[in-house]
């Protein structure tokens, strides 16, 4: 996101962010058969945390581009 993309694109890549963390998460449960390991030195679990980390920054980008959606990003 940067100052001059148009608001529509910046929603479409925030859903994709969340949409492909989903994605992954649920992956990463299913290639395990003993259920979810916390070692978050792993690769996966990497990964996962620099998504997470890339999603938070991103939204706060966001708000801050568009103040004007403080309602709506309180109520979500």
């Amino acid at each position: 996101m940067d100052e001059y993309s148009p608001k529509r694109h910046d929603i479409a890549q925030l859903r994709f962010l969340c949409e492909t963390l989903y994605h992954d998460c649920l992956a990463n449960l299913e290639e395990s058969n003993h259920g979810w390991v916390n070692d978050p030195t792993s690769a996966v679990n990497l990964q996962l945390n620099e998504l997470i980390e890339h999603i938070a920054t991103f939204a706060l980008n966001y708000k801050i581009k568009y103040a004007e959606d403080n309602k709506l990003i309180a109520s979500g």
